[in-house]
């Protein structure tokens, strides 16, 4: 599923901490992410596990309508009321064609990602990360 527009709290933060704990991205984020933001960005926050704030989102085009903590769904709401003022057919059409375009086949995309899912849950790493979240200390990785 594609993502419309994106309204955001100013406090609101947007990660990908997976390789973090051994893993990585799963449900197409790992492949997705490249869509909206310049690839030098998902490849750091898929790289560093580290997080994408919302005022540096919004600068890149990630974020639509950056507003204060609190009015995230009146002003989505707001932004749809506006969508809405349009011919709903050829809001439809339009959105359906762009999304076609931008979205493509991803079944290529679904089974790299499940295989590479497949071989990380294999591994010491795996276990490591996940322990050293839970124990709340950093992992020591093996690269196994």
């Amino acid at each position: 599923m594609l993502r419309d527009m994106v309204v955001a709290s100013s406090k609101a933060v947007f990660g990908l901490p997976e390789v973090k704990r051994g893993l990585m991205p799963d449900f197409g984020g790992v492949f997705r992410i490249g869509r909206f933001l310049p690839l030098n960005v998902p490849r750091e926050m898929l790289l560093t596990g580290d997080n994408l704030t919302a005022e540096r989102a919004e600068r890149l085009g990630f974020v639509h309508a950056l507003v204060d903590p609190g009015k995230a769904l009146s002003s989505a709401l707001a932004l749809a009321g506006k969508i809405c003022e349009n011919a709903p057919v050829a809001v439809r059409e339009a959105l359906t064609v762009f999304n076609a375009e931008v979205g493509g086949d991803e079944s290529a995309s679904w089974k790299r990602s499940d295989q590479a899912h497949a071989r990380l849950l294999q591994t010491e790493d795996l276990i490591e990360g996940l322990g050293a979240f839970f124990e709340k200390h950093p992992p020591k990785w093996k690269a196994k």
